[in-house]
């Protein structure tokens, strides 16, 4: 079974990482994690939306930045999409995927989650 390309990056966690227990994170909130110093640190962050959470890479597929300026910044205005402060792209929540910008046809890379005794945990 071929790795899934976050995985592949230095620092990624490992599969069974615990990240933060659900209730740190309001429905509707988003939260970042880093993993490793320097310029390789792996980042990535983590949505809560109506009893779901969904983990993205925190790399814009266009150029290879980090999505937001300040921390735990990841929304458009209205908080219904994915926004890359960077370039102003869009991405739907559910599946990472372009809506507008300069990432057409692209998409976030997914880390895949799980919710485990209250836990949020990759999977």
């Amino acid at each position: 079974m071929e790795q899934a390309a976050w995985a592949l990056r230095p620092f990624a966690p490992a599969p069974g990482t615990v990240l933060a227990p659900l209730i740190e994170i309001p429905d509707g909130g988003v939260k970042e994690f880093s993993f490793g110093v320097g310029f390789n640190v792996w980042r990535m962050f983590v949505l809560r939306r109506e009893g779901s959470v969904y983990g993205y890479l925190n790399l814009c597929p266009h150029y290879s930045m980090p999505l937001n300026h300040r921390d735990n910044e990841f929304m458009s205005r209205d908080g219904s999409k994915i926004m890359c402060r960077q370039h102003l792209a869009l991405f739907r929540v559910e599946d990472g995927a372009c809506l507008g910008g300069a990432c057409d046809g692209r998409s976030l890379d997914a880390v895949p989650l799980r919710l485990d005794n209250g836990m949020i945990v990759i999977a």
